[in-house]
């Protein structure tokens, strides 16, 4: 599952690097600008994740929320801090004034910005914030997708993807959206991004258990559905207004994947995505941040064709993104996720006085 998390993230960097920068027609840039589901696929994922560490535990009867949710903070918080805090730095650094109210500046640092529409500081942390809120929700999730019986688990999932499918037309009617929105799931508003990210856990957790299934696992094993899955979802993602059927593939992949047999399990635990699913975490948080840099290598290269620009901006600024992202897993999340997390186990060990 490392590789897919890699391939997303830079799936979503290079649709930021290309936003409004390729025409807005054609297959090529509508592939693009479907960039924002990788988000989805990140929620979906973390559920599976989830399920597939804690689940055997959370059956047994031996999960502990406590350790869980210490574990998720060592896992994200140190970087996310210490990233969120760099931007704040660099912003007072570019100017001597910087529009971030008390109130903003406090829901970023205790990650609550998907409650209430506060802007996130480093802008695509609305969706860590809203994971960690729903990791929160994580007992009474689990409760209902891994000991509940096949109907309820069935009725749950259909829930979740009736969520998910009310979104899209409700966006495809302009209800809900906003004027930036790349397409039908490009929500980035509470209570929708809360939304996806509960319907994404959902159905993640759902997928775990479904992959322990013999019959699904065999199924979704085989090189002949999994070469089908991905050519569905390259096709699906050259439509417009397909998110609903691009979100069903995700899952699919997600459940080939599972199984770690066949095509796909080859492909995506190859050494480079599998380096760039390290730093995956790194990377999201860091990309947006460097448009600027993706802007000065664009304007330096003057008078050359804009396919070239645009190419060599792109792949000058994503070595810079993964280049730092690496820095940052070394020298901050890996030790600060081992120390805290080791921290924690002294901790437990120590003797009731």
């Amino acid at each position: 599952m490392t590789g897919i998390r890699g391939a997303a993230a830079v799936f979503v960097m290079i649709y930021h690097f290309e936003l409004d920068r390729v025409p807005s027609n054609g297959a090529f840039s509508t592939f693009l600008n479907h960039g924002y589901l990788s988000v989805d696929l990140f929620f979906i994922l973390s559920g599976f994740v989830m399920a597939h560490v804690y689940g055997p535990s959370f059956l047994s009867g031996a999960f502990r929320f406590g350790d869980f949710l210490w574990h998720r903070i060592a896992r994200i918080y140190p970087l996310y801090l210490a990233v969120t805090l760099a931007f704040i730095a660099l912003a007072f650094v570019k100017s001597s004034r910087v529009d971030i109210g008390p109130d903003v500046f406090l829901s970023n640092m205790l990650m609550l910005q998907a409650l209430g529409n506060w802007p996130s500081i480093d802008p695509p942390a609305w969706s860590v914030s809203a994971e960690m809120l729903v990791y929160l929700l994580f007992p009474v999730i689990g409760l209902l997708c891994l000991k509940s019986s096949r109907t309820a688990a069935l009725l749950l999932g259909i829930g979740a993807l009736l969520a998910i499918l009310i979104l899209t037309l409700a966006a495809s009617l302009h209800y809900i959206g906003s004027t930036i929105s790349k397409g039908l799931l490009d929500l980035i508003a509470a209570p929708f991004t809360l939304i996806r990210c509960l319907a994404g856990f959902t159905l993640g957790q759902l997928v775990w258990r479904l992959h322990n299934d013999p019959v699904a696992a065999s199924f979704a094993s085989r090189t002949s559905i999994q070469i089908c899955v991905g050519l569905l979802v390259l096709v699906a993602l050259t439509q417009t207004d397909w998110d609903f059927p691009i979100y069903l593939l995700i899952i699919l992949l997600i459940l080939c994947l599972s199984t770690d047999r066949g095509m796909f399990s080859g492909f995506f635990a190859s050494r480079p995505l599998h380096f760039l699913g390290d730093i995956s975490f790194a990377v999201y948080l860091t990309h947006y941040r460097a448009l600027g840099v993706w802007g000065m290598v664009e304007g330096r290269l003057g008078n050359a064709d804009f396919v070239i620009r645009n190419l060599v901006a792109t792949v000058v600024t994503s070595m810079v993104v993964i280049a730092v992202s690496w820095l940052l897993h070394v020298a901050i999340e890996r030790p600060c996720r081992q120390l805290i997390r080791k921290g924690s186990a002294a901790f437990a060990r120590r003797p009731a006085v």
